[in-house]
């Protein structure tokens, strides 16, 4: 992995790096490298010795250790040095890491920096930058995250819960006066904690965004079998990636529903459980049979049917209370026949079940989105338009691409690798 470091006026660099907090770094039996305060900061700058030397013009950083003020210290001290401006976002609940973005004053000027709280059972966050080229005022957005990483079958749910908050949230912003409804390229990065066959990469594929990595091989015709990442099990797997809507790919407005989503999932859920019909359906739901759920049957019945606690899609209290408030359309506090029809429509979700193959992911991915872009399959430069990021070259470490973790002598800064993609303006 070379990164050239002469400066070009059409390139945009963006980096996304898992630096792997201390805290998490294994360290004998049952240690970890925090304990050792010396190790741990040799290795934070190795860390930001090798992000320096990529002369990126936005690095976006996973597992960012904020809570360490030494490390951070380092960090902060070494990115302003370079000219860097710099934002931390922290996990929720006291989590001791976070997100790191930095973005080159000299090439891009930040107008707007937002933290994205998922308020999930994963503490989850991201950041969204939105820029502006110094050299000719060419605007973008970049969004820094780090999804759930698999902990059992639920957790491909939860990834893509997190994905639609953060569309959903992309949709706002789009939609204020400073946008105006004007489209920006974006670029959504980071470590997905899910490969290139998952159900967040495809979801991202369906809404016109293209891997910025992949795209590279397909047009260069050398497909590798790459990896970014060496987990505590012994698997090497890809799960680094940056992704890019351009202007062009804009054909629908942007954004998803997470709530859409999720009543999908409970649709198909109460269907899983033999409720075919929306009286029973809402039978089931109404413990005291006085023909109208209250808050607390809700919560009741998402329980019984699965979603909240270990081993479930983990939906929290705060994401049910947003869950019946939207049922709840004429807001009285309590939820009538109608309303519950209305909103989760079991005999059509009984009825789609029985006439497809689809599972849950899928029809909490059509739900959230509702509609599909027709993927990009070609990668001729002719297909990039006046406004758009041209994704010119994507970087990991050489062994990596193809589908190598590399020795210790050659890479051991991180379990994680570095991507540095190259954009040009069109």
């Amino acid at each position: 992995m070379r990164c050239e470091e002469t400066r070009n006026a059409e390139r945009v660099r963006i980096m996304t790096f898992n630096v792997l907090c201390p805290a998490y770094k294994r360290s004998g039996d049952d240690g970890r490298e925090s304990d050792d305060g010396t190790r741990a900061m040799t290795r934070t700058m190795r860390a930001i010795d090798l992000v320096t030397s990529t002369s990126s013009d936005v690095m976006c950083a996973q597992e960012f250790w904020h809570a360490d003020e030494a490390t951070a210290a380092a960090w902060m001290t070494a990115l302003e040095r370079d000219g860097y401006w710099t934002r931390a976002t922290k996990r929720t609940s006291g989590r001791c890491d976070g997100l790191l973005t930095a973005v080159k004053k000299e090439t891009l000027e930040v107008l707007d920096a937002r933290d994205v709280l998922f308020n999930d059972c994963g503490d989850r966050v991201a950041c969204v930058v939105r820029a502006r080229r110094t050299s000719d005022g060419t605007e973008l957005i970049v969004v820094n995250t780090h999804l759930l990483f698999p902990h059992n079958e639920n957790s491909s749910l939860i990834r893509l819960r997190e994905c639609f908050k953060i569309l959903e949230y992309l949709r706002g912003m789009m939609r204020e006066p400073e946008l105006r409804g004007r489209k920006v390229p974006i670029v959504v990065t980071g470590d997905f904690n899910g490969s290139n066959k998952g159900r967040v990469y495809q979801f991202f594929k369906s809404q016109g965004f293209v891997s910025a990595l992949d795209s590279c091989q397909a047009r260069d015709g050398c497909v590798t079998p790459w990896i970014s990442h060496l987990n505590h099990h012994g698997e090497c797997v890809g799960v680094d990636h940056m992704f890019l809507l351009n202007p062009s790919r804009q054909v629908i407005e942007l954004g998803a529903s997470w709530k859409e989503a999720v009543f999908a999932m409970m649709r198909a859920k109460i269907v899983e459980k033999g409720l075919v019909d929306d009286v029973a359906a809402f039978a089931a739901v109404d413990e005291n049979d006085d023909g109208l759920l209250s808050k607390d049957e809700f919560f009741e019945f998402a329980n019984r049917i699965g979603l909240c606690g270990e081993k479930s899609p983990g939906l929290l209290p705060a994401e049910l209370e947003a869950l019946y408030d939207a049922c709840d359309k004429d807001g009285n506090g309590m939820l009538d026949f109608q309303e519950f029809v209305e909103t989760m429509d079991i005999e059509g979700m009984a009825q789609a079940s029985s006439m497809t193959s689809l599972d849950v992911g899928d029809f909490m991915a059509s739900s959230a989105a509702g509609v599909v872009v027709f993927p990009m399959d070609s990668w001729d430069q002719d297909v990039w338009e006046i406004g758009d990021l041209a994704i010119k070259n994507a970087l990991l470490p050489d062994a990596m691409i193809e589908g190598q973790w590399p020795s210790p002598d050659d890479f051991d800064v991180s379990d994680h690798g570095p991507l540095v993609v190259d954009f040009a303006l069109q």
